[in-house]
């Protein structure tokens, strides 16, 4: 058996999981070999995949998967940690050691001068003097001092040996994505019809990655303050703990759902039936069941060509001025820096986001961004206002999105004229539609909500006993700004939900854009500098005396 290189070139995300695509080459002799790929992590075994090129008549008989049993994580950056580790550890133990030796001493020191008063009868009896009492208290005193210290140098020690210890701990478990150290292997039986180089290719799907769309929409107003344009910021944030680091590879982000796209939803009838009630009886043992998807490499996306070539640039330097002095030439203007964006192809109903450069991504799940496209979008203006929640204006764009990608639903940062305004949720926007986006408060129109009629008419006996009120409400809006508005006016009338209680729309000026069956109100104008605009409609509720309406304000 062989052992190759087949270091990761290739990585597709997808939006639970991961195609890895690894390549190596080998010169192989005529004849039948055992190829193995070691320290693959755990991946779906029914995805693995083999592909090779190599001279006339090259077979790939089979292809297999074998568990290599590591005491120890094979990878050598998971290997330092775990050294590191080790070695902390080792710290702690001896700083132990040093500190029960310490105690013991201690408690020696303590036990002799406890005996201390064996000392007033080796004075009495002359066998011992006063300086080798003096000497010998003096000692203890020092050396108590001196365990003291020592103690609590200790102690700062072993404290500070047990964070690195928590924090190495933590890294290691972070960058692992696991908790066993044992790793797959691939193992590819070929044959060879004759001598040569042989190119293999392997993929496997893994779990444990993921991407998730992130914009930046900075808006910049035109000077009608009505219209302008997005610069809107496409980002792929990328994420992955498979227990394998990808390393200079080639990064592709699918909007595919392959986890979704194994089978159809189909529906089953719908039912009425009478409720019987069913005795109570012991619950069978469950029985464990276990779906299998199948994913082929050929169905997945291929990897591009290859990066175009770069175009050459040439500068024209002057040969010299008349008098025969070199002429510098003049260095180019500075200008605002490029962000590279990734190339976009269609595969099938989904995308794929080519990043432009190779990229280094950790197994440690911690998020790394890579620029998927950057866009210019028209947009209008407009402000809305739901006065009976409210009195304050908020400004609105509508974006319209004249890319041919789709939006996918993520979190987008908003500025306005380059200040932070708030993060808010983008949903999925195909190409050509509108979404809107809300950029903060404008404090240039006033909106005042006022009740300016509210009668009751008790009605007599031939009437039932129905009790009538009578609602008027005005809305009055004024622009304070130097340039014209457009105004979203939302409001309600009230809805009845019992038999007895009925309402009567009696009057509403202006008549709404739209108006909905559950009396949802819509106005749209467009009001000059200093203008204002009133809004005013009226309605009766109807209901017997003796019952209680909730909900009118």
């Amino acid at each position: 058996m062989i052992d190759l290189e087949a270091p990761i070139t290739d990585i597709t995300v997808y939006a639970d999981r991961a195609l890895v695509t690894r390549k190596g080459t080998i010169h192989l002799e005529a004849g039948e070999h055992e190829l193995r790929v070691n320290s693959l992590p755990q991946f779906n075994r029914d995805s693995l995949r083999a592909n090779g090129i190599g001279p006339p008549g090259t077979r790939i008989l089979n292809v297999d998967i074998a568990t290599a049993f590591h005491g120890r994580p094979p990878e050598g950056e998971l290997r330092r940690l775990q050294d590191e580790l080790d070695q902390l550890v080792q710290s702690r133990q001896l700083l132990e050691a040093r500190q029960a030796a310490l105690n013991d001493r201690r408690q020696w020191l303590r036990a002799l001068g406890e005996q201390s008063r064996d000392f007033a009868k080796g004075l009495a009896q002359g066998q011992m003097k006063p300086q080798d009492c003096a000497d010998f208290f003096k000692f203890a005193a020092t050396q108590a001092l001196e365990d003291a210290e020592a103690a609590q140098g200790f102690e700062l020690q072993l404290k500070e040996v047990q964070q690195e210890i928590g924090a190495k701990m933590r890294e290691l478990a972070q960058k692992r994505g696991h908790d066993q150290p044992d790793r797959l292997a691939a193992v590819v039986t070929v044959t060879l019809a004759q001598e040569g180089d042989l190119a293999l290719e392997l993929s496997y799907l893994v779990t444990g990655a993921s991407w998730r769309p992130q914009y930046d929409v900075r808006v910049q107003m035109n000077d009608d303050q009505r219209s302008g344009d997005v610069e809107l910021t496409y980002v792929g944030v990328v994420q992955q703990s498979t227990g394998e680091a990808w390393e200079n590879v080639q990064l592709s982000l699918s909007t595919a759902r392959p986890s979704l796209a194994a089978k159809l939803p189909e529906l089953d009838p719908w039912y009425l039936d009478v409720f019987a009630p069913v005795p109570l009886q012991p619950l069978p043992a469950p029985r464990a069941a276990q779906a299998r998807g199948v994913y082929s490499a050929a169905s997945m996306p291929q990897q591009s060509a290859g990066p175009q070539p770069m175009a050459m640039v040439s500068w024209a330097v002057p040969a010299g001025s008349a008098d025969g002095a070199v002429v510098e030439p003049e260095p180019p203007p500075p200008e605002e820096a490029s962000v590279a964006t990734a190339t976009v192809e269609q595969t099938g109903t989904a995308l794929v986001f080519r990043a432009g450069r190779s990229v280094d991504i950790p197994s440690d799940n911690s998020p790394h961004k890579t620029t998927i496209a950057r866009d210019r979008l028209p947009c209008t203006f407009d402000y809305v206002c739901a006065p009976t929640i409210a009195d304050s204006v908020h400004l609105r764009a509508a974006i319209v999105n004249t890319t041919e990608r789709v939006l996918l639903n993520g979190e987008a940062s908003i500025f306005l004229s380059n200040q932070y305004v708030g993060t808010t949720k983008l949903k999925q926007t195909a190409p050509a539609e509108t979404f809107k986006v809300f950029l903060g408060l404008d404090d240039g129109i006033k909106v005042k909500r006022e009740l300016i009629e509210r009668g009751v008419d008790k009605g007599n006996v031939l009437q039932s006993g129905i009790r009538r009120i009578t609602y008027a409400y005005r809305i009055t809006v004024h622009n304070y700004a130097s340039a014209a508005r457009d105004i979203v006016m939302r409001d309600r009338l009230p809805v009845s939900q019992h038999e007895k209680v009925k309402v009567r729309v009696q009057n509403v000026q202006p008549p709404p854009k739209e108006r909905t069956k559950l009396e949802l109100v819509v106005w749209q104008f467009t009001l000059a500098p200093d203008a204002e605009q009133k809004i005013e409609y009226q309605f009766v509720v109807e209901h017997p005396q003796d019952m209680r309406i909730t909900g009118l304000a």
